[in-house]
């Protein structure tokens, strides 16, 4: 089995005046959001969907790959270039094939300066690189959710706490299905 990982989290307060570049999602400042191992590296052992997903691909004996890794605090709309930017680098690691399932850690109200649905708007791309590959999908409680944002994946699962100790559940939740 092998599974294609990438977290893209952002919650946008489209009133928030503190602009959402491609610095916001990096570890610290300077950074770029980390993809490959160090993805895994800083997100290994985590009560994160992503720290779930990696769990459970080596629980199953999976080779896997983590596309990219980027969150950023709430604020204001994401800039087009960071969405571009962090989107390509979950489509570049899609189109390359050969996944058995795509498991992606989203919050599911994310909005860019272009795009109101970006969750939906990543799914849509995804879709028309590979149609097949199932796709699990953890989304934070506070989401906005569209009908892409489900219809374009095969489980999605939702934080059920607050404050979000579920996490790590919720990605067991999401990727277990695609996960056997």
């Amino acid at each position: 089995m092998r599974l294609l990982i990438a977290m893209m989290m952002h919650e946008t307060n489209t009133f928030s005046p503190v602009p959402t570049d491609l610095q916001r999602f990096a570890l610290g400042p300077g950074e770029v959001p980390p993809r490959g191992d160090a993805a895994i590296a800083a997100f290994r052992g985590t009560g994160t969907a992503t720290g779930a997903f990696i769990d459970l691909a080596e629980k199953a004996g999976a080779e896997y790959e983590v596309a990219l890794a980027a969150h950023a605090a709430p604020s204001g709309l994401v800039h087009d270039e960071a969405y571009e930017a962090m989107s390509e680098a979950i489509l570049q690691a899609v189109a390359r094939g050969g996944f058995d399932g795509i498991l992606l850690d989203l919050h599911g109200a994310m909005v860019s300066q272009s795009h109101e649905d970006g969750e939906g708007e990543l799914l849509r791309r995804i879709r028309a690189i590979d149609p097949h590959t199932p796709i699990g999908v953890a989304y934070d409680m506070h989401a906005n959710v569209y009908a892409d944002m489900v219809e374009l994946a095969q489980t999605v699962a939702g934080y059920q706490t607050y404050p979000h100790v579920d996490m790590y559940g919720t990605g067991v939740r999401a990727g277990s299905a695609l996960i056997q």
